[in-house]
């Protein structure tokens, strides 16, 4: 495809017309209302995400130049290290009906963040593997030589594949960062996406691809999660952007703060411990396991001589237990699910023991107890609500002391939440 001319889209009225009817804006509180498709915004990285991961970018030590991606789509990632850095920006984009959206967001951005990169900036429909044509038509049309302070690519990929592999991605990573590499010097800043679901090897086989590249660069993978038991983003951080360690996780909170994790990928092992009262049994958020972060997590959140060990590393809730309650700081806290102090031990969990149930959190003090354990899910929320209805009747002049019940071996434990 390198025979395709590349072409300036313009930010002009009829590109904004054509984006108000193909695409319209929607409201963004918190960002710009950017241009884009249903199916656009299906694929497309959300702004609130785009911009916590451009903000790691504040602190690196990136050289002078423009942001270059040259897969952009609807260019909102694009868009927001440009804002957060106050650098213009290179894109690329293949579809002729995505282009003019992209020219458009990136002037929305610009306008928003009330900066002035967006006159530097160009959009070009165009092969984004042809560098060559790409860089002359950006310095010819904006008028000066830039250099590239920073690649950005998220390849395109089939969407209903169980299993990614990196052949399915387009463009084709090894081809586009080759083209590239000329105009990047010899320590280049690179973020690589990349599909969450690719396993050790292929990650193993993508630093093979820098690695023929670019010999000796720093290479960190983040895994980004937004909770909810599962990883949201995975990429590579290259060069300059790259971490002190080779693993970062963040986590991402709705409000839009970030806790980040580093360290060095383990492999954790269940291990066989008696569980007693008084000891603290915590579930994890499964993206310290995914991410190989486990142990790291487990360095902060209890010291050395305390009694540890990992009950479950599988399914979403994986168990760590305690001797002693886990670190009260934020980067132990924010990737826990529930933690607390087990109180009391029961055989079964079902409409018949719901009287045991309720007395064994009843004489400890408990006001609820929230199930967080494996049962069918048409009748958990039934049997939530009977033991709800159970706890009220027996605690009406208590304190609010919140509990939970969680499965370990054949039992069940009973935790007065901390």
């Amino acid at each position: 495809m390198a025979d395709i001319k590349p072409v300036v889209m313009v930010p002009d009225d009829n590109a904004r017309a054509y984006a108000d009817s193909s695409a319209p804006t929607r409201e963004n509180k918190h960002g710009p209302a950017l241009h884009a498709t249903e199916e656009m915004r299906r694929l497309a990285t959300p702004w609130s995400v785009a911009i916590a991961r451009a903000n790691l970018l504040r602190n690196c030590d990136i050289s002078e130049g423009v942001i270059l991606d040259p897969a952009c789509g609807s260019a909102t990632q694009l868009a927001a290290i440009c804002s957060a850095l106050n650098r213009p920006g290179l894109g690329v984009e293949l579809s002729g009906a995505a282009a003019p959206l992209a020219a458009i967001n990136l002037e929305r951005t610009a306008n928003w963040a009330e900066q002035n990169w967006v006159h530097s900036s160009r959009i070009l429909w165009g092969d984004g593997t042809d560098a060559n044509s790409i860089l002359q038509t950006f310095q010819q049309n904006v008028g000066v030589t830039s250099t590239i302070a920073l690649l950005h690519i998220d390849p395109a990929r089939p969407q209903d594949a169980q299993q990614h592999t990196l052949d399915e991605m387009q463009p084709r990573l090894g081809h586009l960062l080759s083209e590239w590499a000329p105009h990047l010097g010899t320590n280049p800043a690179l973020i690589l996406d990349l599909s969450p679901r690719l396993s050790d090897a292929q990650r193993m086989e993508v630093e093979e691809i820098v690695s023929s590249i670019w010999n000796g660069l720093d290479m960190t993978w983040q895994w980004m999660t937004q909770g909810r038991g599962r990883i949201d983003r995975l990429s590579l951080w290259v060069g300059p952007v790259a971490d002190s360690q080779p693993n970062r996780l963040v986590r991402l909170s709705k409000s839009g703060e970030i806790s980040i994790l580093s360290g060095v990928k383990s492999q954790p092992v269940v291990e066989s411990r008696a569980m007693e009262l008084g000891d603290f049994l915590t579930i994890v958020d499964p993206s310290l396991v995914a991410s190989g972060l486990s142990e790291s997590w487990r360095e902060n959140a209890v010291k050395n001589e305390v009694s540890s060990a990992w009950l479950k590393l599988t399914g979403r809730r994986p168990s760590f237990i305690s001797s002693e309650a886990i670190s009260n700081q934020k980067t132990v806290g924010d990737f826990v699910q529930i933690s607390g102090e087990i109180i009391g031990f029961v055989s079964e969990v079902s409409f018949e023991s719901l009287n045991e149930l309720a007395e064994c959190a009843n004489g400890a003090g408990l006001t609820n107890l929230k199930l967080r354990c494996q049962i069918d899910p048409d009748l958990q929320p039934k049997l939530q609500s009977a033991i709800d209805h159970e706890m009220k009747s027996r605690n009406s002049d208590l304190t609010v002391c919140p509990g939970f019940l969680t499965e370990f071996g054949d039992g069940y434990a009973i935790c007065k939440q901390a």
